[in-house]
């Protein structure tokens, strides 16, 4: 099977990680490619849809001069994104705006015409919640950054772009219609759009929701299984990619539902964490799960079960954040080499004691969804003083993100189950100091799994394996899925982080009101 290969996307917030595989998961090539994201307004933030195929050519071509394959080697490709993102698009597959980005808030006043009530739980009318709930398992959020709120908000401010639109599609179902000339999407972002009827007998556009918010059922696109087949590759995109028309391009996932399976925790209730940009807690199960007060809950997952999931705007992108704000000098000196200049953090990490001197950071950065479901909570440093350093400072993100985490992990084991073992993938996952002191905060033997920041790719080649037949079904994958290191809790690191930890819980409420008054100006 080594003369058989693999191409995945994992179409995320910052850029695009293309990978080659071979057909027993072995990484032969990868390449990324980068595009902006933009913020013209408070609230706002887009990208421009034709990056994502600029992108994907690239990488592709990339790919095969660096690996030195034939093309006719390639068997299938295949695409994982970032979830809950918005392209409308014509009949000749041209966005008619840009996209709507998962951090954008624009859209919360939109929230009002399918939550208000005169009962309310969090946030919303309890009939209207009862209703969703009953449907899809679980609701839209309030800071409107969902698919739901977008569409609705393109239709009210946007009139023109509404009726001008032939689907709604997300980042990898716009770049399949370019693959293919077919609009399909996943089960997972048709279940993250809030329009969905997740129940297993039906899995398909609830016409119910569709005509209570007068959405276009036309305007959305078929609902498939990940490891069905979208369509095959046109000759038209063959020739702008350098691959053979006619190989299969499999529906794929979210990335969210591409990395659980990439993470090796496939079986019921195994628990992992993804360390990105954003971050999220999760596992497979069988049953739709939910904790709607705490944002947590079910999603129609990759496979034909569902990941309980807590997903929280902010992880690394808070490392990001202190890189491109306290640490410009060292940009320079490392140059394009980034991993170098994560090592060179991580050694800064670890001048500091656990606890940073007490100081503790929230990573709020920009709003929160879970545990708690807030577009003006912000982040920040609390009890610093003249005595902290660089080091203090960088410590405490990597703790405070660790915080969060364990925040999220507490709904997610009252789902699913209590694990002793985690899985860990993402960039941030690469950082060793990080896995320790996820660890020594949880409380629970981290498993750094190998290639850490590949768990979506990886994900997404066994989705097209099992698609194309290679597996029978998704565990046979895991044997192939490999751990790098196991960090284990160190036991003089418990009281302080216990310490620190209920402090951090107390943070949100004493300053819900001052968020409010202080972002109020941010909301559309």
């Amino acid at each position: 099977m080594s003369n058989k290969y693999i191409i995945t996307y994992d179409l995320g917030t910052t850029g695009n990680k293309a990978a080659l595989f071979d057909f027993n998961l072995n990484l032969i090539s990868q390449y990324k490619e980068d595009y902006p994201i933009y913020y013209p307004q408070k609230g706002w933030a887009e990208q421009e849809a034709e990056d994502y195929w600029k992108s994907m050519i690239q990488t592709t071509r990339s790919l095969l001069t660096d690996s030195n394959i034939d093309p006719e080697q390639v068997k299938a490709i295949i695409c994982d994104c970032q979830m809950n993102c918005t392209v409308p698009i014509n009949k000749n597959g041209e966005d008619l705006m840009r996209c709507i980005n998962w951090l954008d808030t624009r859209a919360a006043n939109i929230t009002k015409k399918f939550r208000k009530g005169l009962i309310r739980i969090s946030g919303f009318g309890i009939l209207k919640l009862l209703r969703f709930i009953k449907i899809t398992g679980g609701a839209p959020g309030v800071n409107g950054k969902d698919p739901i709120s977008h569409i609705l908000w393109i239709k009210e401010k946007r009139p023109e772009i509404y009726q001008a639109t032939y689907k709604f599609l997300s980042v990898k179902d716009f770049v399949l219609y370019k693959c293919t000339n077919n609009a399909v999407t996943s089960r997972d972002l048709g279940n993250t759009s809030w329009l969905m009827d997740t129940n297993l007998d039906v899995l398909d556009w609830s016409d119910k929701l569709l005509n209570k918010l007068k959405i276009d059922r036309n305007k959305l696109p078929k609902i498939k299984k990940s490891t069905e087949i979208a369509g095959k590759l046109t000759e038209e995109a063959a020739t702008s990619l350098g691959l053979n028309s006619g190989i299969p391009v499999f529906v794929g996932s979210g990335d969210i539902t591409s990395a659980a399976i990439g993470s090796g925790a496939i079986k019921e209730d195994e628990i992992h964490i993804c360390l990105g940009t954003a971050d999220w807690v999760a596992a497979h199960t069988s049953e739709r799960k939910k904790d709607l007060v705490h944002y947590t809950g079910s999603i129609c997952s990759a496979k034909d079960d569902y990941l309980c999931l807590s997903k929280q705007e902010t992880g690394a992108a808070c490392l990001d954040w202190a890189r491109d704000q306290i640490f410009t000098g060292e940009i320079a000196q490392f140059g394009d080499n980034k991993q170098e200049l994560y090592d060179y953090l991580d050694e800064i990490v670890e001048k500091a004691r656990p606890g940073s001197k007490n100081l503790i950071f929230t990573p709020w950065l920009f709003g929160e969804r879970s545990p708690l479901n807030d577009p003006d909570v912000r982040g920040g440093f609390y009890n610093l003083s003249l005595e902290h350093t660089r080091s203090h400072l960088l410590r405490a993100i990597y703790e405070g993100v660790a915080y969060n985490i364990k925040w999220a992990l507490e709904y997610i084991e009252k789902l699913v189950g209590q694990s002793k073992t985690i899985n860990i993938i993402g960039g941030g996952a690469l950082s060793d100091i990080w896995c320790q002191i996820l660890a020594d905060v949880l409380d629970r033997e981290i498993k750094q799994m190998k290639e850490p920041n590949l768990g979506s790719t990886r994900g997404s080649a066994v989705i097209a394996l099992v698609g194309l037949g290679e597996f029978k079904d998704f565990n046979e994958a895991t044997h192939l899925i490999e751990i790098e290191k196991r960090f284990t809790p160190r036991s003089e690191t418990k009281p302080i982080y216990t310490k620190l930890y209920k402090e951090f819980l107390k943070v949100y409420k004493r300053n819900k009101k001052m968020f409010k008054n202080l972002n109020l100006e941010n909301t559309p």
